[in-house]
This record gives C-alpha cells, structure tokens and sequence, in this order.
C-alpha cells in the first residue's frame, strides 16, 4: 500500500489566503495579533476587519455596526419554524436546519454578486446569534424575546438569551470569547464552507456545510464535552485518581493537543485569565481550580498542552450558559471567518478537489449472475 499521501491532509497548504496566519509567533487576523484584538476590539470591529481587510474608522465602524443592527430580526416563519421543532433536538440540528430554512427567505440567496453577497453575509451574522438564542429558550419552554438594536452583538445575544439586559463587564467577557474563536484559518468547518463555495454553491449552504462539520466532537463539540470532563472530575483532588483511571483506558482527554500549535494554544492564556476572574467573581474556584490542575497534569504526563476549547467551555459555564448550545456559540463567533473564507473563495475560486490514494482490489474479472 503506498504510504506517499498526508493523512487528514496534515501539513499540506491548499490554498493562499490573506486572512489568517497561524505561526511560532501565534496567531493574527490580517496581520494584526489576536491577543492584541481581544484586549481592545469589539465583536463587530473585528467582524469588519476579516471581511474587509483593515480596521474600520470610526465612522465606518458606525455604519457598519448600524447594518448588522438593521437586520436584528427573524422572519416570522423561522420563529414559527423554531417552535414546532423537538425540544429534546440538539441545537446544532436545530442550527443547521433553520440557517438552511434562512435562506429560503432570503430573495437574494441565490444572487453571487458582490453586493448581495455582502448583504446575506450581514443578514447571517445579525440574525444567527437571534437563531441560537431562540432555540435555547425554546428547549427551556421559554417565550420568544425580540432583539435590542441598541445592544452589540454579544450583548444582544445575551439579552435574548435570559430576557436580561447584561452587565458591561459581563457582555464584554463573552465578547472576548467570541473575538478569540471568530477565525481560525483552514480548520475543518472553513475548508467545509470553502469546498462548498468552490462549487459555486449560494452562501447559505457554504455556512450550513460549516456548521454540519463544526458538530463533530474533534470539533466544535470538544468545549461541551470538556466541560462535562470538568464537572464530573468535581475538585482537584480528584483530578490524579479521574486522569490515571482514563489513561489507563487509552480515552481521549478533551480539550487537549491541537494539530496546529504544538507549544500551546495562544488563546489559552487569555482565556484562562478571564476564567480565573470569573471563578472569582462566581465563587466557583473550585471548578478553575480543577481545570487548572488537570492543565498542569496533562502536560506533565502527556506533554500535551491545553487547546482553546478547554477553557472556553469553562468561560461558558461560568458566564451562567447551557452547555447544549456551547457549539452553537462557538459558530456564532466562527460565522465571521466563515463568510470572509466564503467571500475569499468566490474571488479567487479553483474547484477543490483533492485525490485519493487506492488500496482496494484490481484486476477483478466479471462473471455473469449465473455463473457467481
């Protein structure tokens, strides 16, 4: 069998592309670093800069962040979709499923032209936070709550979440989180949107493809399961005796190791500051300090370090969020690099079409049904 193939496509460049470099220095988005982005944008300023590479001035940041405002509204028909939907569904499901639905409403989802890509492009990323937000109180037998137009995005989200207008301090948290997951080059739900835009295929689909792959476990779904790692470990002392035990089985550790970065995540850091605020703040040290722990354990044992999704899925808890719409969350911030790859691909477009390596049999001779 030969062996001259990468499996996974590990290590092979595909593509060229302008909107995200992952290095030995970290990671930046149009050349500008992603620690540096968390400490100081806002959700929609970075949202501009992937789409149009550069920083909005302040009056395009204004004009900018007044489209995605105008679109904060369902069409009737993906409420009345949402309510008739399994509450025992999983979210992501529910997601796919009314993001397809979407378009059917969309009378420009089929037209490629720059404009009305841009157009579905704002209109997908205003209403998708809306979408989630609804599906959650939904499973919760909770009433539907129209958004606020003078509320950011991360802000709104949470207002339509629980129905209450959050703090500064916890509306910018959760934007941190969304800014630190909003690009991630060719991970595996941006090559399934950039595919699926090679074949020309209209946005919506582009972003239904994402969303079916970023549901994977190996995927998006790590920071649930992370999570439910976390809370089943319950404190620290238990970490040596829970890790050993899981080991010893040969199970996967979630949230551990990545393909990319092997000396550590850059996210991390960040992420595990805000948690230790967080913990502080909610009084729950003892679940940080458990994840701290398990960290220090899985890197001293299997010298892997911890990736973004480990700690992301603690900053969700901590933020008070459902674990079951933690993926969903992960693709409302991911919708940004998304559609910039989607806008990227359909400018510079290849049909993507790798190959395979044959290992089957040959030579086979056919022999009619009678003589089998």
């Amino acid at each position: 069998m030969s062996t001259d193939h990468h499996a996974g496509l590990e290590d092979i460049e595909v593509l060229e592309s302008s909107i995200c470099e992952i290095n030995q220095k970290g990671l930046s988005f149009r050349g500008f670093s992603v620690v540096d982005l968390a400490a100081g944008a806002g959700f929609e300023e970075v949202v501009y800069l992937l789409w149009n590479d550069a920083l909005p001035s302040a009056q395009e940041l204004r004009e900018f962040t007044a489209a995605i405002r105008g679109e904060y509204k369902l069409p009737r028909e993906i409420i009345e979709h949402i309510n008739h939907v399994p509450r025992e569904a999983h979210p992501m499901a529910v997601l796919r499923t009314l993001i397809s639905s979407l378009g059917l409403y969309d009378p420009e989802a089929a037209d490629m032209s720059p404009q009305a890509q841009r157009g579905k492009a704002i209109r997908l990323i205003a209403k998708m936070p809306l979408i989630v937000a609804a599906i959650a109180r939904h499973r919760n037998a909770k009433a539907h709550v129209e958004a606020d137009p003078e509320l950011s995005l991360a802000a709104n989200f949470l207002y339509c979440l629980s129905g209450t207008k959050p703090g500064a301090a916890t509306a910018r948290l959760f934007e941190t989180s969304l800014i630190l997951y909003a690009e991630h080059e060719l991970n595996a739900s941006t090559f399934a949107a950039r595919t699926t835009a090679a074949t020309q295929a209209d946005t919506y689909s582009c972003i239904v493809s994402a969303i079916s792959t970023l549901q994977g476990n190996l995927h998006g779904g790590a920071n649930q399961r992370a999570i439910e790692m976390l809370l089943t470990i319950g404190k620290p002392d238990a970490v040596d005796e829970y890790l050993t035990d899981r080991l010893k089985k040969k199970e996967i550790i979630m949230g551990f190791g990545h393909r990319v970065y092997k000396d550590g995540d850059p996210r991390v850091p960040i992420l595990r500051e805000l948690c230790a605020g967080l913990a502080e703040q909610k009084k729950e040290k003892n679940i940080f300090e458990t994840a701290v722990l398990l960290e220090k354990e899985m890197l001293k044992r299997k010298k892997l370090h911890a990736n973004v999704d480990y700690y992301s899925g603690l900053a969700f808890y901590l933020l008070g969020l459902s674990a079951d719409i933690f993926t969903c969350i992960f693709a409302i911030a991911r919708n940004a690099g998304y559609l910039a790859h989607i806008a990227e691909q359909y400018t510079q477009n290849k049909l993507i079409r790798p190959r395979g390596v044959y290992t089957g049999k040959q030579n086979l001779k056919y022999l009619p049904i009678e003589k089998r």
